[in-house]
C-alpha cells in the first residue's frame, strides 16, 4: 500500500476527524473538564493538520503500526493542547485514568479506520467484478419482438382533418 492507493485522502480525513473527536472525548472521560470553544477550535486545526500529513505521507511497510503511531501522536498533541489552553485541574501530568482513556481511544480509532478501509476495498473489488457483467447486458438495438403496427386513416395525412369530408357526425337531413 502506498500513499497513491486511493485510500490516502480517506485515511487522512478519518485520522483527522477521529483524532479530534476521540481526543476531546477521552480527555473528558479521563478526568479532564469538557474543552472550551477556543480549545475545540485549536484541536480541530491541529487534528486537521495531522490528517493532512497522514494523507500526504507514504504508508510504511507496517501500515497498522504507522496508524497507531499517528493516532497516538495526535492524542498526545491534543492532550497537551487541551491542558495548555484550558488549564485543566489535573495539571500537565497524565493520570492513570487519562492515560487509559487516551490509549483506548487510539486502539478504537485504529480499528475503526482499518475496518472502514477493509470494507471499502471489498466494496470496490465487488464493483470491479460486477460492472463488466452489467456492461455486457446492454440491450441490443435489434428487437426480438416485431414493431407495433401503426394504424392510419388512408384518406387524410393531416393530424386534424377540417375539410368536412368525413363520415362521422349526425346523419344528413333528407327532406
Amino acid at each position: 500500500m502506498s500513499a497513491s492507493d486511493g485510500f490516502a485522502p480517506l485515511r487522512g480525513a478519518s485520522v483527522g476527524a477521529l483524532s479530534a473527536l476521540v481526543t476531546a472525548t477521552a480527555h473528558t472521560f479521563g478526568g479532564g473538564m469538557f474543552p472550551s470553544d477556543a480549545a475545540i477550535v485549536l484541536l480541530v486545526l491541529v487534528c486537521t493538520a495531522v490528517g493532512f500529513a497522514t494523507a500526504a505521507s507514504p504508508t510504511a511497510a507496517a501500515p497498522r503500526a504507522q496508524l497507531l503511531v499517528v493516532l497516538a501522536t495526535a492524542q498526545a498533541i491534543g492532550h497537551l493542547l487541551l491542558t495548555a489552553v484550558d488549564g485543566h485541574h489535573h495539571g500537565s501530568m497524565l493520570t492513570q485514568q487519562m492515560l487509559a482513556a487516551h490509549a483506548v481511544a487510539v486502539l478504537a480509532g485504529a480499528l475503526a479506520i482499518r475496518g472502514a478501509e477493509l470494507g471499502l476495498r471489498r466494496a470496490v473489488t465487488s464493483l470491479r467484478r460486477v460492472l463488466p457483467l452489467l456492461a455486457a447486458l446492454v440491450v441490443d438495438e435489434n428487437r426480438i419482438a416485431p414493431p407495433l403496427p401503426v394504424y392510419r386513416v388512408p384518406e387524410s395525412t393531416l393530424l386534424l382533418d377540417l375539410s368536412g369530408c368525413g363520415n362521422r357526425g349526425p346523419p344528413a337531413r333528407t327532406a
